[in-house]
């Protein structure tokens, strides 16, 4: 065999370019939303089953207990058979091991979120029971409540500044940020209930400019409203100061935008729990409460 036939060894003291990393995959952008450096393919994260419920070896039950679980299943079964959801129950009562056990037994979900009103401050986090939510407040408040979305996320969402909002004259660089905030005023000035779903305002199809992305922010702002839903991906819901303005922020796995938008309505149904989730959440508690407490 000659010697050009064979084939030539690699010098493995010369670096190579890993093949799985994806290099120069562009940071996540949105009107409302910057996430910062992108991540690669050997960044993706794996799949994360939902969290057991467990209790303490030595834990009994007492009658506060049972009491609050007795309350917490009536108020699931009845948002899901088509009752009023939003009934709210105070953990002031259970005393730290109780309370140790009941969020223990409820988890922790894909929806969180923080908001304002009145000057205090609220942490809310979605059980793994979909449409069963923990609140906690600034000043000390802390309870479960059976709703869609939280009461004091409407509340606030309630409290924002009504549209029509005044819009400043055409500015150098602008393209189509006045005209999108002039149909943005249209339809929240207009909506009420009784339309059926949001309009929806794409921005990945819509080219938008530096300028554009700065006078939605100077003119819409940012309320202290977030809600977030994760799990294989991730969406943020973030409320403007104009009420019923929402910016709606998709994001894949990787950090990626995939969908930049502006929803004028109800609260987006991304971070809002179904009457199917209400039904599925009464069966699961159901067998939660079996399996731990018969």
């Amino acid at each position: 065999m000659n010697k050009p036939d064979l084939i030539p060894l690699t010098d493995l003291e010369q670096p190579r370019e890993n093949p799985m990393i994806w290099n120069g995959e562009e940071p996540a952008q949105g009107v409302f939303l910057d996430t910062g450096d992108a991540l690669d393919l050997l960044g993706t994260p794996t799949l994360q089953l939902p969290p057991q419920p467990r209790l303490p070896m030595d834990f009994e039950p007492g009658p506060e207990l049972r009491a609050t679980l007795a309350d917490l299943r009536s108020a699931l079964h009845g948002a899901a058979s088509g009752g009023e959801p939003g009934r709210c129950l105070e953990l002031a009562q259970l005393d730290e091991l109780s309370l140790q056990a009941l969020l223990e037994m409820l988890g922790e979900g894909e929806v969180c979120g923080k908001v304002s009103l009145d000057g205090v401050s609220y942490t809310l986090t979605e059980s793994v029971l979909p449409g069963l939510w923990r609140g906690q407040g600034s000043d000390d408040s802390h309870w479960l409540e059976v709703a869609a979305v939280p009461q004091v996320v409407s509340r606030a969402a309630s409290s924002l500044r009504s549209a029509p909002v005044s819009l400043p004259e055409s500015l150098p660089g602008v393209m189509n940020g006045l005209a999108v905030l002039a149909e943005i005023n249209e339809h929240a000035s207009t909506w009420h209930e009784g339309i059926q779903g949001n309009r929806v305002l794409n921005f990945t199809l819509l080219p938008m400019s530096p300028e554009d992305q700065q006078l939605l922010l100077n003119v819409l702002g940012r309320a202290d409203l977030v809600l977030e839903s994760g799990g294989f991906g991730n969406c943020k819901v973030m409320a403007t100061t104009v009420r019923h303005v929402w910016a709606v922020q998709y994001l894949n796995a990787m950090g990626k935008t995939i969908l930049d938008t502006i929803e004028v309505g109800r609260i987006p149904d991304a971070a809002v729990a179904a009457i199917q989730d209400l039904e599925d959440s009464a069966r699961r508690l159901d067998e939660i409460l079996d399996t731990y407490l018969s």
